[in-house]
Parts: C-alpha cells; sequence; structure tokens
C-alpha cells in the first residue's frame, strides 16, 4: 500500500507539473498588453471583426494596395493587431486572416476564395509560420501578390523563390531562438535576388506580436515598442514604394 501510495502521490504531482507548463505555455500565445482602442473603430480606423479575419481600414487614404497577413503558428491573431493598425495608420487597409486552429499551414489557400486576389492589389506577409505559409502562397501562385514581407521566420526553406522577382522585404531579430540569424542566413539564398533583409539588434521572436515570451526564444534586449516601430517604419517604406509603382 505505501508503493501504491507513493505511486498515486508522483503521478498527481507529476500530472500536475505538466498541467502547469501546457497552461504557462499555451498563455504565452495569447496576445497581452494590446494598446487601448487597438481593435476599436476611432475616426481613423475601422476595423470589422468577421470570421476569417479583421480588417483594418483607414477612413481617408488614397493607398491602393491592401495587405493579407498571416498570424504565427497557435498565437492569437489579435496578438498582432497593433502592427496591422499602424499600417492602416499609414493608409493602407490590412487584413489579419484567422486561420482554424491557428495554424496557417491547414488554412492558408482560403485567401482565394476571400480576394479578388487577381486584381494585383494585394501585398502578402506574415509571422513565423505565417511567413512560412506566405511564401509558400507566392510559390504556388507567383502572379497574385504585389509584395511579400516575411517576420521571424528561417524560411523560405523549403522552397526556392530566388527564380521570382517580387519585392520582399525580410525581418529577423538578433535575439530569435526560433528562427535564429544563423537559420535565416542559411536560406537567404532562396529569397528572390531584390530582397531586402533588415536585422533587429536586440529583437526576439515573441515581440514581433504583443505575445509572452515562447518557449525557446531568447531575451530581447530591446523594448517591444521599439522593435514594433522598427517593423511599422521599415513596412510602411516598402508598402508605399510598391503602392507609388517604385
Amino acid at each position: 500500500m505505501k508503493n501504491l501510495s507513493k505511486r498515486s502521490i508522483f503521478r498527481i504531482v507529476w500530472f500536475s507539473l505538466v498541467a502547469i507548463f501546457l497552461t504557462w505555455n499555451w498563455s504565452t500565445f495569447q496576445s497581452r498588453n494590446l494598446p487601448d482602442g487597438t481593435l476599436e473603430t476611432s475616426p481613423a480606423i475601422n476595423v470589422i471583426n468577421r470570421n476569417d479575419e479583421i480588417v483594418f481600414t483607414p477612413t481617408h487614404s488614397a493607398k491602393q494596395l491592401e495587405v493579407i497577413f498571416f498570424q504565427g503558428g497557435l498565437t492569437d491573431p489579435t496578438a498582432y493587431g497593433p502592427l496591422c493598425r499602424k499600417l492602416a495608420e499609414g493608409g493602407f487597409t490590412v487584413h489579419l486572416i484567422k486561420m482554424s486552429f491557428r495554424l496557417a499551414q491547414y488554412d492558408y489557400q482560403k485567401i482565394s476564395t476571400m480576394f479578388d486576389l487577381a486584381s494585383g492589389k494585394y501585398v502578402i506577409g506574415g509571422h513565423s509560420q505565417g511567413g512560412k505559409m506566405a511564401a509558400q502562397f507566392v510559390y504556388e501562385n507567383p502572379q497574385l501578390m504585389t509584395g511579400l514581407f516575411l517576420m521571424g521566420t528561417s524560411h523560405p526553406r523549403d522552397i526556392d523563390l530566388s527564380p521570382r522577382a517580387i519585392p520582399t522585404m525580410k525581418f529577423y531579430a538578433e535575439n530569435d531562438g526560433l528562427a535564429s540569424v544563423a537559420e535565416v542566413m542559411e536560406n537567404k539564398n532562396k529569397l528572390p535576388a531584390n530582397a531586402e533583409l533588415i536585422l533587429i539588434a536586440g529583437g526576439n521572436h515573441s515581440q514581433f506580436g504583443h505575445l509572452g515570451q515562447l518557449l525557446g526564444d531568447d531575451a530581447a534586449t530591446i523594448s517591444r515598442n521599439k522593435q514594433q516601430g522598427i517593423l511599422t517604419e521599415n513596412l510602411l517604406r516598402f508598402l508605399d514604394e510598391l503602392d507609388s509603382g517604385g
């Protein structure tokens, strides 16, 4: 009985620790510390929350291009709301896509039925797994997108976009524990030849969104606001150049 009792106690402790770990890990994928009003309509930005997307639309804009954004794997899509709203404040309508089971790899093709992609007015991008699947979509549909941007991903790794001429911007972070600088450089030759790579010194994987510290990620040495500011500034430059035909 004593042995059975000890075994039972061990099992209880073990499963309790596993449950605590899984709960903590899942919590890091949830959005947090969103600025007030991120998902609310204002005089400058109209926000519509639909089943498949959250749309940020500037109320006064002369921009022609629209942005399709893919969330990272398992992450709460609203974690990218602040970045999407900043891009909308810059004049671009942004479609933050909600993926089934929060996994872009199973749901990325649905944008073909959501939008008139043949119009040529869309730029696609995403974070982590979302970036991987944005690149995959471009690979499978080479004539549909006007531009591509990638954030915190070692991809394209399993496909080769180097023959493509699509304008591309890729962000990678010095302290990214999930898509390291070495991995990004290893796959650099699979990007389009015209790709612009931007290293965020001191940044990490988690701060590409408003997320917790993801398991396996390294600590950032800059603030989330600074990392997000670098993203916003360069993405708006990229989008403005594409919108003007540059």
